[in-house]
């Protein structure tokens, strides 16, 4: 026979009490998952039938009885002899181990895995038959285990069956005390079928019962996808339910009836749905009215998709009618939505004739922007000098609103507030910019000081805290906490995908885990999902333990940090302090230095546009001044932008409702117009 090596032999034996840490880690990291449940929509049937042993091509012996000889812990890769459709994705390769269970993808399993359903590697499917830790026996009153594969049948109806022959169900070096039984994985083509079949067992030495538990059935991309079995001590084997949990097993005892051990021929089948889950499901540009969508195409190649959105997270079933018509693509964009909402949005294939898949499992949650405040008008100043001087600006904005004054159209730095705003002394024409914004009260969250939450230290690790924006936010400051005073550092606010937003240096001056440095922000954050990083010399103090996540305000969560694999850590900013903002986009308004001619000033303050209300055209006074003219809606949304404009512009088309026409003047200026569509 042809052997097959495994290509991981190295076998560090675990304590008990080690085993129990890692299998609380398991539980307690499961269920992060973001990708679409299909495993959990495969058709699940139990039958009794025949064991039909192979003797195929071998993968392993067992060749002595200690854990570096018994199959303990190794893992082979076979080359399947056909395409095999798992979770929707089509296979030629498999990694088979001696834990009982076989997975798929380009990343496989660690040799020591036992918790194939349950775990968090990123392997992108699992089977198992029998998923815990196991070994077999060398040569026990004439029995040697291995573990083999074969193909049986032809094209197009083969089968690929792997086998452990021989194995304990619980791993043990015991030569005393010896119970052995077989099983087998069944791959089949064409129908991408999925069966477990088992052999009874029997003492080959001794009669102290053999039991635990044990993972049987199927996991998806992540370990949030699952197709499972359970059945606890006091109900039989053969009796189990389905798994309510990626961590479900099926208890077992080599001695009593119940729960028992399979019997000779017991059969699972899990049937593949045929009509599968997109993957990929995704949020895109949002504004105050809409969300933007897009998601991976099934492998069923549905003729549509059907999409259903709610502003809760209860998620839908079969019955649930879909929230928007049937969409022939893989994007879409949700329509009417309102301002400021937070959004959960699944999506499911519909092949037709009433087959659909299952919902994506897990929802995008986005929430639409707010709905700014319009700035109505805006005016500049004009002053002749040789010298330098200060002139007032003013704008008026829609009741309630607070209008901010700034030195550049985006970022840069606020200036003043109000409906006046007075330059400093100036000798050139100079550019500023007005908003109007409704502005919330100063909130915070997150822990106060690293003493709060627990033990820590001051480190310069580099890993970032995370948090999400449900609504437009300034964010105003952060408490650190130095380990030294005198060293200097940076904040940087990072996007989601890692594009650098702002980076606010600082230099400690003062330190402890109980003193707060408080560090100004002052940057402005629309809804989304965002990372803070330490960056810099400067030690701050963070914790190792103690976090409890995720910390929370209606409009900002804090949901962990990127070190993920201990997620009681807590990493460097406290107190997060934000205020709620609502903002519409800056408009330009000129302090002038010029000396024209009174007449020439007084044709530019002349403009005017009506009627207004209008229905169909709107008059322009002096179009011979005008550069260009941009149509916004009240959210500022560009509809249109009219170059060198003539005296009447013909706006027929445009639907009834407020505008806002922004005049763009040949010498630089702008004056924005409000106007209203009958």
């Amino acid at each position: 026979m042809k052997h097959f090596y495994p290509f991981s032999l190295q076998r560090k034996r675990r304590s008990n009490n080690f085993k129990k840490i890692l299998s609380g880690l398991t539980i307690l990291l499961g269920g992060v998952g973001m990708t679409s449940a299909q495993v959990s929509s495969y058709t699940f049937s139990q039958s009794s039938g025949n064991y039909n042993s192979i003797s195929g091509t071998v993968l392993g012996d067992a060749t002595g009885n200690t854990a570096a000889t018994s199959l303990d812990s190794n893992l082979y890769p076979i080359s399947l002899p056909f395409n095999f459709v798992f979770n929707g994705t089509a296979y030629n390769s498999a990694n088979v181990s001696t834990n009982g269970f076989i997975t798929f993808g380009a990343t496989a399993p660690t040799a020591g895995t036992t918790t194939p359903i349950s775990g968090t590697a990123a392997y992108d499917g699992a089977i198992a038959a029998w998923g815990r830790d196991l070994n077999s026996v060398f040569d026990i009153n004439g029995s040697t285990g291995n573990i083999s594969w074969t193909t049986r049948g032809t094209a197009p109806n083969r089968e690929v069956v792997i086998q452990w022959k021989d194995f304990r169900p619980v791993y043990t070096l015991s030569v005393t005390n010896v119970y052995l039984f077989s099983f087998q994985v069944i791959l089949q083509e064409t129908s991408n079928t999925i069966k477990t079949v088992y052999n009874n067992g029997a003492f080959l030495l001794g009669n102290t019962a053999v039991s635990s538990t044990v993972q049987v059935g199927l996991r998806g991309s992540s370990n949030s996808d699952f197709n499972n079995r359970l059945n606890t001590s006091s109900s039989e084997f053969v009796n189990s339910t389905p798994g309510t949990l990626n961590t479900s097993t099926q208890s077992f005892n080599s001695s009593s009836a119940v729960p028992g051990m399979p019997p000779a021929g017991l059969t699972y089948t899990w049937t593949p749905p045929s009509c599968y889950t997109p993957s990929g499901l995704s949020a895109g540009a949002t504004t105050a009215n809409t969300i933007a969508i897009s998601w991976n195409a099934s492998s069923s190649a549905p003729g549509t998709y059907d999409v259903y959105y709610s502003t809760n997270n209860t998620a839908p079933t079969s019955s649930t009618a879909p929230s928007i018509p049937p969409v022939s693509g893989t994007s879409t964009t949700l329509n009417s939505l309102a301002p400021s909402t937070t959004y959960y949005i699944w999506v499911r294939s519909n092949c037709g004739g009433g087959d659909t898949s299952m919902w994506t499992s897990l929802p995008v949650q986005v929430s639409t922007q707010c709905m700014p405040p319009s700035l109505i008008t805006t005016t500049g100043a004009t002053a002749c000098t040789t010298g330098s001087t200060t002139l007032t600006l003013s704008a008026t904005a829609a009741p309630g609103a607070t209008i901010r004054w700034y030195d550049t159209q985006t970022g840069g730095n606020q200036l003043g507030t109000g409906n006046t705003f007075t330059t400093p002394s100036i000798s050139s024409t100079t550019n500023y910019w007005a908003s109007a914004a409704n502005i919330g009260n100063a909130t915070n969250v997150g822990p106060a000081t690293p003493a709060g939450v627990g033990s820590g230290s001051a480190e310069s690790t580099s890993w970032d805290l995370l948090f999400t924006a449900k609504t437009n936010i300034a964010l105003n400051s952060v408490d650190i906490f130095p380990g030294t005073v005198g060293q200097t550092g940076a904040i940087e606010i990072l996007t989601a995908s890692g594009t650098s937003i702002t980076s606010i240096p600082f230099t400690t001056t003062v330190s402890g885990n109980t003193t707060a440095q408080t560090v100004l922000l002052n940057v402005s954050l629309p809804p989304g999902t965002y990372a803070m990083r330490r960056t810099g010399t400067a030690k701050l103090y963070r914790n190792n333990g103690g976090a409890v996540f995720p910390y929370s305000t209606p409009e900002v969560v804090i949901t962990g940090t990127t070190f993920s694999s201990y997620p009681s850590y807590y990493f460097y900013f406290y107190n997060l302090n934000f205020t709620p903002t609502c903002e519409s986009a800056r408009t330009m308004v000129t302090a002038e230095i010029s000396c024209m001619s009174t007449s020439e000033t007084q044709m530019k303050e002349k403009i005017k546009v009506h009627p207004n209300p209008f229905s169909d055209y709107i008059n322009i006074s002096r179009p011979e001044l005008v550069k260009s003219v941009k149509i916004t809606d009240i959210t500022g949304k560009l509809i249109r932008t009219i170059n060198n404009p003539d005296s009447v512009l013909r706006l027929s088309d445009l639907s009834q409702g407020m505008y806002i026409l922004m005049l763009e003047m040949k010498d630089g200026s702008q004056e924005q117009k409000k106007v209203i569509k009958k």
